[in-house]
């Protein structure tokens, strides 16, 4: 059953460990692994984490490397590093003996697809949520490679307000206030990869968007539903922007991310 956050439990987080740093809840399989935007934190998921463990399934949220630190450490990360994060969490899960459900959001979805792509026995199916295939600010692809560069001048940029319909969880909202430059060019060159092994994705697929997003334009959705090699299922949404774990339509986004495992992989 999902529920707004005010009335959902956070004690039964399960404290991080040495091997492992985020929010992880035990339950039953599969398993569903979520992964947050750039510069984000593990709080971005731990509304919709909380929704899937109440239905009964262990959720794990990691924090990416070089998030929930300081903006300095992201801005020496690289995409590997993000994606070890990623490869490494669902290891300890255990998703080598039980594929796991993958969740994203934006970066976190072009992780979902990398692992989806590069550990296909890993992912038993893909939740993307408003995925950072194009964005909006094309422009960022052109002068790509002059971010490095740019980077020496001006290291950090205003991250500006979070693109949220919702006022309240825009004030809410943890993550960095500046935007490194480098891993910015990181997001992009990942970006790069992803688009051009996306069609060796064969698992079932749940995209879930906002025509109304400022960050990812649509046509990342429409370009997908023609490339993924499995099973896809699409989710627009009407009163959210990109942000959508956190904005208004966050209780039907859990709720369709339950049908689907339910539906799709249950059955």
């Amino acid at each position: 059953m999902v529920q707004e956050r005010s009335s959902l439990a956070k004690p039964d987080a399960v404290p991080a460990t040495a091997e492992f740093r985020g929010l992880s809840y035990p339950g039953q399989v599969p398993a569903h692994l979520f992964l947050h935007g750039f510069t984000a934190t593990p709080e971005e998921c731990r509304f919709l984490a909380e929704c899937v463990h109440a239905d009964g399934y262990a959720a794990w949220v990691p924090v990416l490397a070089g998030h929930a630190s300081s903006v300095e450490e992201l801005a020496r990360t690289r995409w590997q590093d993000w994606y070890r994060t990623v490869e490494e969490a669902a290891a300890i899960i255990g998703a080598a003996k039980e594929p796991l459900v993958i969740v994203g959001q934006s970066l976190g979805g072009l992780l979902a697809l990398h692992l989806a792509a590069t550990r296909p026995n890993w992912v038993r199916g893909i939740v993307l949520l408003a995925p950072a295939l194009f964005l909006r600010a094309r422009w960022l692809e052109t002068v790509r490679p002059a971010l490095p560069w740019l980077a020496r001048i001006r290291p950090f940029w205003p991250r500006g307000q979070s693109d949220l319909a919702d006022p309240q969880a825009r004030r809410d909202r943890v993550g960095y206030e500046q935007i490194p430059l480098r891993a910015l060019g990181e997001l992009l060159e990942l970006q790069s990869i992803v688009r051009r092994e996306v069609e060796r994705v064969h698992q079932p697929t749940l995209i879930v968007q906002s025509r109304q997003d400022h960050t990812c334009s649509w046509q990342g959705v429409e370009w997908l539903q023609t490339r993924l090699r499995g099973f896809v299922e699409t989710l627009e949404l009407r009163r959210s922007y990109h942000v959508v774990s956190l904005d208004y339509d966050r209780a039907v986004v859990a709720r369709a991310i339950l049908r689907f495992v339910a539906r799709t992989l249950n059955a």
